[in-house]
């Protein structure tokens, strides 16, 4: 299992530093720039939102969920005042976060201000909490859907945001125990992932990625039929169809994560991030790619991280 949380948080980590590369970048302009498709980590293009970062670092999506899991670690317990006293200091170092969504910094002055939140927006890094807190609780979804609530609704109370969240809670804790065989049982896997959600528009989605790997649809049919950017249920549902579509394929879902910019470009970071975490989780470290996992600059803090979040998962 320490296998598996360790995959969990290095496959959020590669697929978030391949994935920011090409953020918001067309497929035409990713193959005039590299080439190809991405294959490897590398320099961000001069027109991603991630320009300024070296190839090997990670955005702003995967501080998100580091200084979550840092707070269970640390705290051995969710302790909602020391992960709103880290999202403070965190949101004093500009450098941080250049390009994070508007909503979720707009809440964290309110946290440091002592004001009221507003309902916060529907980007997908609202929903990044449950991937720690998933791992957490990876037992019990129930308390894990209440717990990422509660850390979610710091920055986002959109009843979307939530439905989201708890999905990607959920499916990480279900990837982390392998309950389901994957390749064969997908359709009872979204099924037990609708049962946390109330929106009628998250249960839309959720069906909509059944019928996708129902027919086998490609890559492209999913960007067009799911859509590719930052709209929570966007993102989260291309990048839950990319795992389901190849489980056991680490490789492939996060090369496929990454690559999800289609004609118009994407939010390659988050579906890399969230794609790559399941993925990871489901199969362990030692089923991706070493030759990626070594070249992010925080390898070592982060498998230092996953073995210490695995420990206080256990008790």
């Amino acid at each position: 299992m320490k296998n598996r949380f360790r995959g969990t948080l290095l496959g959020a980590a590669i697929g978030d530093s391949m994935g920011m590369c090409v953020e918001e970048i067309p497929m035409d302009e990713v193959i005039l720039h590299y080439g190809d498709k991405i294959t490897d980590l590398c320099e961000p293009h001069p027109a991603s939102p991630a320009s300024f970062l070296r190839k090997g670092e990670t955005s702003s999506e995967f501080e998100i969920v580091m200084m979550v899991a840092q707070s269970i670690a640390d705290k051995k317990r969710l302790d909602i005042r020391d992960i709103i006293e880290r999202y403070i200091q965190w949101y004093e170092k500009e450098e941080l976060h250049s390009y994070v969504d508007p909503a979720f910094l707009v809440a964290i002055e309110a946290l440091k201000e002592g004001r009221e939140i507003g309902r916060g927006g529907t980007s997908v890094e609202g929903i990044l909490p449950a991937i720690p807190v998933g791992m957490y609780h990876y037992t019990n979804p129930l308390l894990a859907v209440e717990g990422t609530k509660a850390v979610v609704m710091l920055t986002h109370r959109n009843e979307i945001a939530l439905d989201g969240a708890s999905v990607l809670a959920v499916a990480v804790g279900e990837a982390l125990q392998g309950r389901y065989y994957l390749e064969e049982e997908y359709g009872y896997f979204l099924e037990f992932l609708k049962t946390f959600v109330t929106k009628g528009e998250t249960k839309f989605y959720i069906d909509r990625i059944k019928a996708l790997l129902d027919r086998d649809a490609s890559y492209e049919e999913a960007i067009d039929e799911l859509g590719n950017g930052s709209y929570v249920m966007e993102a989260l549902s291309q990048a839950l169809f990319i795992f389901l579509k190849t489980p056991s394929n680490p490789e492939n879902v996060i090369i496929h994560a990454v690559n999800s910019y289609g004609n118009y470009g994407g939010d390659t970071d988050s579906i890399g991030l969230i794609a790559g975490a399941l993925a990871g989780a489901y199969n362990g470290e030692e089923n991706i790619p070493a030759i990626w996992r070594t070249k992010l600059v925080k390898y070592k803090d982060i498998i230092n991280l996953a073995d210490r979040l695995y420990k206080v998962a256990l008790h």
